[in-house]
């Protein structure tokens, strides 16, 4: 709950509180109702100038006059705060909707994440380290929110519904990452996004092992199961702990020492169709290329230095302060 909500709460208790104290009054001492006592209290709060509904007794007198000392400016108080809390909230909050969602509608080459639980959680902060471009789809709209105050584009619904896919750009979006509770629903959303965009990428998280399965037939271009991923990196962490050091010095991204990336080469790009030597990259810069995705798919590991570079070619890299300007430059 944020720090508003909570002080709009205090503010409604307190009025609250103050309208049973005036009520309990007023029916302890002159005998009314529970409804005339109420409406005692409110009129004399509002200072409307109603008369009495029956003459008071002397005590009654004086706890109007005590009620209209203590209780009329905390009431206004109370009142017009809670008003301006409401009318402010709802109207920055409105205004804050539509600038992320002309925000949503102004992004292509984005990538969806459909689900912002622990996994989903962390590939966030690590699109935004990186600057790339995301819109996060999450039917707990309170979520949707709160990333939202974090300027995180974010659109409320579920992720299994077309309308929604689209609001969030699927249309134009690069990649989509399917992070919901259980396989059927990533897999409906993987069927629904690829009717939506055949081009898209998709990587699509397993809950079970025999959901892998149905989920690479359903469109998935990669499947993860956490369970047997985090299974394999412990026993590499136990049995090969100088290679998993290696790694993850290599792939943790605020390290700046050594980085391991992945690289494109553009069309028209100084490094297409140079051979490794002859672009300089190990001699000039320090980098190493550790292999070559062509564009058919096809992975060369460790290419000598007389192996051409074609555009269109992915390069994965090791060295330092790594940034594709200095590769393609």
């Amino acid at each position: 709950m944020s720090k508003g909500t909570k002080g709009a709460i205090f503010l409604l208790l307190s009025l609250i509180v103050l309208l049973c104290a005036g009520t309990a009054g007023f029916m302890a001492i002159e005998g009314m109702s529970a409804l005339d006592s109420l409406f005692m209290t409110v009129i004399t709060l509002s200072t409307v100038g109603f008369e009495t509904l029956k003459p008071l007794s002397h005590a009654g007198k004086l706890f109007t006059i005590v009620l209209i000392v203590v209780g009329v400016a905390t009431f206004s108080y109370h009142l017009t705060r809670l008003f301006t809390f409401v009318v402010e909230r709802g109207f920055l909050e409105s205004l804050g909707r539509r600038r992320m969602n002309k925000k949503v509608q102004e992004m292509k080459e984005h990538y969806l994440i459909c689900g912002h639980g622990r996994i989903g959680s962390t590939i966030v902060s690590e699109f935004t380290f990186k600057n790339v471009p995301l819109v996060v789809v999450e039917w707990r709209t309170e979520e949707a929110d709160r990333l939202q105050e974090l300027g995180v584009p974010a659109v409320a619904g579920d992720a299994r519904e077309e309308s929604i896919l689209k609001k969030a750009g699927i249309e134009r979006a690069k990649g989509l990452i399917a992070l919901l509770p259980n396989d059927a629903d990533n897999l409906y959303v993987i069927l629904t996004a690829k009717d939506l965009n055949p081009e898209l990428t998709i990587l699509a998280r397993a809950c079970e092992p025999e959901g892998e399965r149905r989920l690479l037939k359903a469109g998935a271009d990669k499947v993860i199961s956490p369970h047997r991923e985090g299974g394999k990196r412990m026993a590499r962490m136990i049995l090969n702990p100088a290679v998993t050091d290696f790694i993850e010095m290599a792939t943790e991204k605020q390290n700046l020492q050594l980085q391991m990336e992945e690289f494109t080469v553009r069309p028209g790009s100084p490094l297409a169709d140079k051979t490794i030597n002859e672009t300089g990259l190990l001699k000039r810069h320090k980098i190493l290329v550790v292999a070559i995705k062509r564009s058919d798919g096809v992975m060369t590991f460790n290419p000598e230095g007389s192996t051409r570079i074609h555009a269109g070619d992915a390069l994965i890299v090791l060295g330092q302060s790594l940034s594709e300007d200095l590769l393609q430059s």
